[in-house]
């Protein structure tokens, strides 16, 4: 999911998409990726970082020198999930993590993440589920 936040990001900051040179609008193009490990909820995770051949990209969500980027992406999913608009994810990161996201960047990670939500709300599920319910004495 990072991955796709950063490919994003780059969409923004290019103006086009990775294989639409068509609606190009700058003369720097991508140049590769740099592997990078950053900390996550979830552990340690391997991230390829999108470059610029001109070397002016520098990414909001996982910013040079930083490594510890726990719950982003997932903040980014559950408030999309709850409805809130572009503006109103972008208000709760800065509040959260201090990162100042563009509203185009937000809309451009939710339709980039918009499948994965889909797929694992379609995926299927267990006809039957246990659970115990405890309610001490009082």
């Amino acid at each position: 999911m990072i991955q796709e936040m950063l490919e994003a990001e780059l969409e923004i900051e290019f103006g086009y998409t990775k294989n639409d040179k068509k609606n190009k609008q700058t003369d720097n193009r991508r140049n590769g990726y740099k592997e990078k490990t950053v900390k996550t909820q979830f552990g340690e995770m391997p991230i390829e970082v999108p470059r610029d051949r001109n070397g002016e990209f520098e990414p909001i969500i996982v910013p040079k020198n930083k490594r510890d980027i726990s719950g982003i992406e997932e903040k980014v999913i559950v408030l999309y999930a709850r409805g809130m608009s572009t503006r109103d994810i972008h208000d709760q990161i800065k509040d959260i993590y201090d990162i100042e996201l563009l509203a185009d960047m937000v809309r451009k990670i939710t339709d980039n993440i918009i499948p994965q939500i889909k797929e694992w709300q379609n995926r299927p599920v267990e006809s039957l589920y246990t659970f115990v319910f405890w309610m001490p004495n009082t």
